[in-house]
């Protein structure tokens, strides 16, 4: 085969390889600015519930709030999704932890919408939520902001 033939072959076979790995970096950033919407899309259900007075305000808010919780799933952390993003490879290491932990904050604001919804108290509940949900999750597998 002549230099040029052989030239050609090395160029394609080149972008053949490169070309899922593109593709790879182009799919990530996609899930992770999907990723980030949803953690703010939970945060702004948290206030609402945080603000929320009446018993059917704070179940709505609590449902909204399981609902968008729920969708923290591997879709939303496939493995390799770490780069650009605030997410610890830790998530990925113990996936297990992390998975746990997701599907309690989704029973957690579960219970208080419940308990909204049958006329109990849920001032405690929804006062510790961000510790015992969120923040459960943020300790252990978030980086935290860097600092400008």
């Amino acid at each position: 085969m002549s230099r040029v033939r052989w030239l050609w072959v090395l160029i394609a076979g080149t972008f053949l390889m490169a070309g899922p790995s593109a593709v790879s970096a182009a799919q990530f950033d996609k899930v992770i600015e999907g990723r980030q919407q949803l953690m703010k899309d939970i945060g702004q259900a948290g206030k609402g519930l945080r603000s929320a007075t009446a018993p059917a305000s704070v179940a709505a808010s609590a449902d909204e709030l399981a609902e968008a919780l729920a969708k923290i799933n591997a879709d939303t952390f496939p493995k390799g999704s770490a780069d650009g993003s605030r997410a610890k490879p830790e998530i990925w290491e113990q996936w297990d932890e992390f998975a746990a932990k997701a599907k309690n904050a989704v029973t957690l604001a579960q219970d208080i919408a419940a308990k909204a919804r049958a006329g109990e108290s849920t001032a405690e509940l929804v006062k510790s939520f961000g510790k015992n949900a969120c923040g459960s999750c943020h300790r252990p597998f978030r980086k935290p902001k860097q600092k400008s």
